[in-house]
């Protein structure tokens, strides 16, 4: 097999890694995708689908809740422990040889495997220059980090009754500049692959793609191997640490996403009916189209004739195309011409909306969840307590394996740059645990609350969410009190009502 093959759970994973970093990333990649989210039916026309799509509105929830959830964890900064010099504490200043500092390393990799977690932090070591040996490099080691993306295949197998990672994958494409063009850069594919060779030392290869290769299993040629050392010794296990398992998961904000694009698809649905049934539309019954006779060429054996054809006159008023509707009794008479607008009757779009406050209700309800379980029946007061805390929700799940694999990264990191053994192991790294739900609860608050302020979200679907989590004052229980209570403050409106809110101003104002 050729050195791009992808192990099965990467296979498994990779799609919803990229749906859920689409409703990140937010509308324009949502749209970018097309149809991969918003199916395109047999009657859309490409003009109409692309107007369809553009009607439909992406509710930034997804990103906004990894936001409050990646919040959450650095509210309050990780805790190190352990006696370390000042030493140590300059080289956790830049812990990636680009000048990242750790809390910012750290920062950047949970906000990656929050959205596909799956990844790894590689130790290694910068290249030893030419006739120096190991110990004359000080400072040398660094953390890398490889994202879902880039960790396309792995191996674990249990040598001397201890389960080892024997082979690691890494897509790690080479940039070079085009040889005509200095300002052009060429991407060419290429793996970096960690394993252990047949007497179990580490060694890393480059592989990179060849040029005009026809066999698939000669695809990519190696580049170069080498036997990273330390103090010497070559290495018995292979210095990468999955994250935040050692097999891929499923995202935290998996089932958000997929909420989020059904909100999406049935604000399609919504906006394409208000679009359609909020413009009059003039209709003549019982009266047939005006025609009229125009001249078509056409070729009959070789030559070019000219025949009249009847075609039908465009009628328009009011920017708004004439439909006409005929039909004959058994006599051949019809009934009398009336001309009239066509209105809008049925509750469609009212079952829409419903559909939309449902569908918020639910992602608000999956953002909490993430940092612990819902609430069951009635709860003792250190039950509640356990629930506000999240030890055991995904959140906290997420920021101890996190925690766990950073420290050992980093200790490897300054026993190689040659800190005291005891300085090293000695050290940890603890991101918080324990969430409080309440604050979470508001911040989704807050979402919902921009999302309405930006014309995101009905004003239905915003008053249905305040009544279920207890947030409308006393007096206020229906849409219409809602609605009463709004304009006693502002007299410019609030945004376009939808057909129930209508019709709920319709009923007020004639009891009026």
């Amino acid at each position: 097999m050729p050195v791009n093959t992808q192990h099965k759970l990467y296979q498994k994973h990779i799609r919803k890694w990229t749906t859920v970093r689409d409703c990140v990333d937010g509308q324009d990649a949502i749209k970018e995708k097309g149809t991969a989210y918003l199916p395109r039916s047999a009657a859309h026309s490409k003009i109409e689908y692309e107007n369809y799509k553009e009607r439909a509105a992406f509710f930034d929830g997804t990103s906004r809740t990894a936001e409050g959830l990646h919040g959450h964890l650095f509210a309050e900064d990780p805790v190190q422990s352990g006696e370390i010099s000042d030493a140590f504490k300059e080289k956790l200043k830049n812990i990636d040889a680009s000048g990242t500092s750790l809390d910012q390393f750290v920062s950047n990799i949970c906000w990656d495997a929050m959205q596909a977690p799956w990844g790894g932090v590689l130790v290694d070591h910068i290249p030893v220059p030419e006739g120096s040996t190991l110990a004359d490099v000080s400072g040398g080691a660094f953390l890398k980090w490889y994202p879902a993306e880039s960790l396309i295949n792995w191996n674990h197998s249990t040598i001397n009754g201890e389960k080892k990672l024997t082979m690691v994958v890494l897509r790690e494409d080479i940039e070079e500049k085009k040889p005509d063009d200095e300002f052009a850069m060429d991407t060419i594919e290429a793996y970096r692959v960690l394993s252990l060779d047949a007497d179990g030392y580490y060694n890393q290869r480059v592989f990179r793609k060849a040029e005009n290769a026809q066999d698939k299993n000669a695809l990519f040629v190696q580049t170069s191997i080498i036997y990273p050392k330390m103090s010497g010794d070559k290495f018995k296990y292979i210095p990468f640490y999955t994250c935040p398992g050692e097999i891929p998961e499923k995202s935290m904000l998996l089932g958000l996403a997929y909420e989020n694009i059904g909100y999406y698809q049935k604000t399609a649905e919504y906006e394409n009916g208000l679009y359609f049934t909020s413009v009059p539309t003039p209709i003549v019954e019982n009266m047939k189209a005006p025609c009229e006779e125009v001249e078509v060429k056409y070729k009959e054996d070789g030559v070019e004739k000219t025949k009249k054809e009847k075609v039908y006159k465009k009628v328009t008023t009011g920017g708004s195309k004439f439909l006409f509707f005929y039909q004959e009794d058994k006599e051949g008479k019809s009934a009398d011409v009336r001309v009239k607008f066509l209105e809008f009757d049925g509750a469609g779009l009212g079952e829409i909306a419903k559909a939309l406050n449902s569908c918020l209700d639910r992602m608000a309800k999956l953002g909490i969840q993430a940092i612990g379980a819902d609430k069951k029946g009635v709860e003792t007061a250190e039950v509640a307590q356990i629930h506000r805390a999240s030890e055991h929700g995904v959140l906290g799940a997420f920021a101890r394996n996190m925690s766990e694999k950073i420290t050992q990264a980093v200790r490897l990191k300054m026993t190689w740059d040659k800190s005291p053994e005891d300085e090293a192991s000695g050290w940890t790294y603890e991101l918080p645990t324990k969430f409080n739900i309440e604050e979470l609860t508001a911040q989704i608050f807050q979402i919902m609350y921009s999302a309405r302020m930006a014309n995101e979200i009905p004003r239905s679907v915003f008053f249905n969410y305040l009544k279920r989590n207890g947030m409308l004052p006393k007096g206020v229980e229906t849409l219409e009190d809602f609605i009463n209570e709004l304009d006693k403050d502002l007299t410019d409106g609030h945004g376009t009502p939808s057909d129930e809110e209508g019709e709920q101003q319709q009923k007020t104002m004639g009891e009026k």
